[in-house]
């Protein structure tokens, strides 16, 4: 059996907070946040961590500014286009987009969708939820349980998650995969993503394997 956490749910948050604490635009904190997305992401697969789910738009989030939001996608166009492949093998990692896609741009799909055909490995998994909702996911898990008659649970395109990382303090999932984090063990860290680092993470994983996870039992 691989030791835990085999799955990591990664909400990186706090991006509007470290701009105006570090005097810099959201263009800049947002780009040096995917920076420091693939940098966790890296640290975890080192950590022998099989999949991560990172968080990087709710449905909700798109009601943000303009701004705010242009800085995003420009942002995660880049984590597409040129980070995630640089820093990742296409035969072993495999990356899936998971969301409403017609409720996103063009420009942010294109990229991820290519990525999604580019990145076709098994040995490691990133899920990016983007335009995420968990009751859209729930009833089209019960549409796919209805037709093939199985259950809702067996039905879900991600799978349980064992731990969950959020890069600041408030104690809130904000809709992040509910149904898969009801017993992950969830942090809420004081440290802002773009100021972490990977010897944090190793930290954070070596305390979640000091404790057996039960998961009810």
């Amino acid at each position: 059996m691989r030791s835990q956490p085999a799955h990591v749910g990664l909400i990186p948050d706090g991006l509007r907070r470290w701009a105006q604490a570090n005097d810099t635009t959201l263009t800049e904190a947002y780009l040096r946040g995917a920076h420091k997305v693939v940098e966790i992401l890296l640290a975890l697969q080192r950590n022998g961590v099989d999949t991560v789910s990172v968080y990087n738009l709710s449905r909700a989030n798109l009601g943000r500014t303009d701004d705010e939001l242009d800085a995003v996608y420009a942002a995660s166009i880049q984590f597409f286009t040129d980070l995630i492949p640089a820093a990742f093998e296409p035969t072993l990692c495999a990356v899936r987009l998971h969301g409403d896609r017609a409720a996103l741009p063009q420009p942010y799909l294109a990229a991820a969708e290519k990525l999604e055909t580019t990145m076709g490995g098994s040995d490691f998994h990133i899920n990016i939820l983007a335009a995420y909702d968990a009751y859209d996911e729930v009833l089209a898990a019960a549409a796919r349980a209805r037709d093939e008659g199985g259950d809702i649970a067996s039905a879900l395109d991600i799978g349980t998650v064992d731990l969950v990382l959020r890069t600041t303090p408030e104690p809130l999932l904000s809709g992040f995969l509910p149904l898969q984090s009801q017993y992950a063990q969830l942090v809420f860290l004081d440290t802002p993503l773009n100021d972490l680092t990977m010897a944090q993470v190793d930290d954070l994983i070596a305390d979640h394997r000091r404790f057996p996870q039960l998961r009810g039992r």
